[in-house]
């Protein structure tokens, strides 16, 4: 007997995949993390039961490219290295708990861009598809409004986001715009496709939703999608100089855009007036990656490492931490090297080349609109992707996969003309296999947001610690062990029950072993063998902490002492330094 599974089933989970995680704090947090990875298995699935094929070759086998990226984040794991050891001419990481996460999500993309090239496959299908992330977009755009109508920067006006400048249920306005500028996109595809005063209004909010935004990055990536759309289309040309003509011009406007915006940055510097601190901020990470990438050019230092392995490049002068480097091509490179980056260019290219000649050869006008929005949204992903690190959030990863998939779709509805391709349900022993191999991968997505769930449990020091090793049971977090370690510290200093400070010291130690290149774990360290009385290996951790860094060379940074040095130097050679003080 052989599974029947409705198309009504396969598309609601696709669209209720697409439509949770941007309402669901962009899927940043575990329990919603975990919620988007389970979707997404559940929707392959779903795909695989029924047995419909793909209607092209590359819908077909595309999925393999971020299935490789898992698979080489997997090698990675295979080697995982220490501060101050020599680096393995192959692949390894420096974060092997970031790397599994990261793991996961490819794989989490990799279901996406296998299913739904098998569920989009008639006209109608292709309509639902482009109205649904459309109609997410201007239920954002309404939300985000609506928050910022009422003077709160809570989420849902319910949940406080310190520090962050938040729109709608993001945390981040510029993570939100990214989903604005899809839905835009596709908001046009659709209205070109068949006009219509409810697609203005709805074009029009998700403008404002851009301006209220402030997005700069976003701002930034709308000329340079563009003039690669400019590009992209100039085959519609009649003539073949008509056609160079377009695609010189749209290379001249990208150019024009990047010198601008990089002469004014610059000039901007030069004349001493005060630049945006973020485009500042992004400049110096930047900087440190150039170095970083130097250390391990060929496989990168792991999948999802760059908040582990930044502080060892990070310039001084940048004052606080980075968890990503605000650029998606320049952290892939870092976490894959050359090898990964080469073939995620490859991948772009491959996708944009496939999706333009589905574009080209469309004969019905309707569906040639709906692949140019399509096309265009997933242009602006990957341009607003040079300055944001949004792939790192998981909501909007997904999302462009599924419109990525869209695209790869297209030949089997493009002309209107093709049926829907026969199918063809696994037998019931390959129906268990991969469902029992679903429910293996799910419950490795499930575990994390348990495991945090019981980590966020307040109560005493005490309570504290036994919660944590709750969590620390269930996923190998360090930080849950870091934390573990702390809240034992404080329950001991308020006790002073040495038995405690010895469990804090164990645990703190066991954080440093699963996360080496963090130095707050054997400072902890130290302080408890002070208090121990064991002040010679205190202190032996605390130098320890001091050295741990990953650059295989000296430190290249300035510190602090040796750059007011230089600058009194100057201002000494200039005659303009203070005068030292006289001793009597």
């Amino acid at each position: 007997m052989r599974p029947r599974v409705p198309s009504t089933v396969v598309e609601g989970l696709l669209y209720a995949l697409i439509a949770f995680g941007p309402f669901a704090f962009g899927g940043v947090e575990p329990w919603s993390r975990a919620a988007i990875e389970v979707l997404a298995l559940a929707l392959a699935l779903a795909c695989f039961l029924k047995g419909r094929p793909a209607g092209s070759v590359a819908g077909s086998y595309f999925w393999l490219f971020p299935a490789a990226v898992a698979a080489f984040g997997c090698l990675q794991l295979a080697t995982p290295v220490l501060p101050g050891a020599p680096r393995p001419l192959w692949p390894f990481t420096a974060a092997p708990y970031e790397t599994r996460k990261a793991v996961m999500l490819w794989g989490a993309c990799a279901a996406v861009l296998w299913s739904v090239p098998r569920v989009v496959v008639t006209p109608d299908g292709a309509r639902r598809f482009m109205r649904v992330l459309f109609g997410v977009g201007v239920a954002l755009a309404c939300l985000g409004l609506a928050q910022r109508a009422t003077g709160t920067d809570r989420l849902y006006w319910i949940r406080i986001a310190p520090k962050a400048t938040t729109f709608g249920s993001y945390y981040n306005c510029d993570h939100a715009a990214d989903v604005l500028l899809m839905a835009l996109s596709a908001g046009l595809g659709l209205f070109y496709a068949r006009p219509g005063r409810l697609l203005a209004g709805g074009m029009l909010l998700l403008v404002l939703g851009l301006a209220t935004c402030a997005a700069q990055a976003a701002f930034l990536a709308v000329p340079l999608a563009g003039a690669a759309m400019a590009f992209l289309g100039a085959g519609f040309a009649s003539s073949a100089g008509g056609r160079r003509l377009r695609a010189g011009a749209a290379l001249a406007g990208a150019a024009l855009t990047v010198f601008f915006a990089y002469y004014h940055v610059v000039a901007s510097a030069d004349a001493g007036a005060l630049i945006d601190r973020s485009v500042m901020g992004r400049l110096s990470i930047y900087g440190d990656a150039l170095r970083w990438w130097r250390d391990a050019p060929l496989f990168g230092t792991g999948l999802g490492g760059f908040e582990t392995l930044y502080p060892s490049y990070q310039d001084l002068a940048l004052l606080g931490t980075a968890q990503h480097a605000h650029s998606d091509w320049i952290e892939f490179a870092l976490d894959a090297g050359l090898f990964g980056a080469g073939g995620l260019l490859l991948a772009a290219v491959l996708a944009a080349w496939s999706a333009t000649r589905s574009w080209h050869a469309a004969r019905s006008s309707e569906m040639r609109s709906l692949i140019g929005g399509a096309l265009a949204a997933a242009v602006l992903f990957a341009a607003h992707a040079l300055f944001e690190f949004s792939f790192q959030i998981p909501a909007n990863a997904i999302l462009v996969c599924a419109v990525a998939g869209f695209l790869l779709s297209a030949p089997s509805w493009a002309d209107k003309s093709g049926e829907r391709p026969p199918e063809t349900p696994p037998s019931s022993g390959a129906a268990l296999l991969a469902a029992g191999y679903c429910l293996v991968l799910a419950r490795a997505a499930v575990l994390p947001a348990v495991a945090a769930h019981h980590a966020g449990l307040g109560g005493e020091p005490t309570a504290r610690v036994v919660a944590l090793a709750r969590a620390s049971a269930l996923d190998d977090d360090p930080a849950f062990v870091s934390r573990l370690a702390a809240s034992a510290y404080r329950a001991a200093m308020q006790r002073e029950d040495y038995s405690l400070l010895r469990l804090s010291l164990r645990y703190a130690l066991a954080a440093a072993e699963r996360r080496p290149f963090n130095t707050d774990d054997l400072y902890l360290a130290g302080t408890v063998l002070w208090r121990l009385q064991r002040a010679e290996d205190g202190r032996d951790l605390l130098v320890q902490s001091d050295k741990i860094r990953f650059s295989r060379f000296s430190a290249r940074r300035e510190t602090a002492a040796q750059r007011q040095n230089r600058k009194l130097s100057a201002l000494r050679a200039l005659n303009l330094a203070p005068p030292a003080p006289v001793k009597r």
